[in-house]
């Protein structure tokens, strides 16, 4: 289990000192609203992520961990959540086109306390 020693705990997460992580890739389909769970969904929390919307036309909009801030996505650009821990992603594709989610997730241990919150 990754964080079952003490001396990682001690250290802030980031790419270079997650053990374990794995890639996990999703198309969001054009004119939908998709909200991905990482901890249900993957039974994980993503580490960094990469979304690219795949429209030529339309602008997109993420929002993590349920902050309420959508942020705006350029149409055929992409956008990078670094270092960060990310349990919960909404993706606003275009109407034009998808939208690509990769994310790095790093696996839940079996000590962690689940977390429960409505959507």
């Amino acid at each position: 289990m990754p964080f079952s020693n003490q001396s990682i705990n001690n250290f802030q997460l980031n790419s270079g000192n997650i053990p374990l992580a794995y890639p996990v890739r999703l198309l969001c389909p054009a004119n939908t609203t998709t909200r991905i769970s990482f901890p249900d969904q993957f039974l994980g929390r993503a580490t960094s992520i990469k979304i690219t919307n795949n429209s030529g036309a339309n602008a997109a909009s993420y929002d993590y961990n349920l902050n309420g801030q959508p942020q705006n996505l350029a149409a055929s650009n992409f956008s990078t959540v670094d270092n960060t821990v990310v349990n919960y992603l909404t993706i606003i594709a275009g109407a034009a086109g998808s939208t690509l989610v990769e994310a790095q997730v790093l696996p839940a241990s079996r000590t962690e306390i689940p977390i429960e919150v409505q959507v």
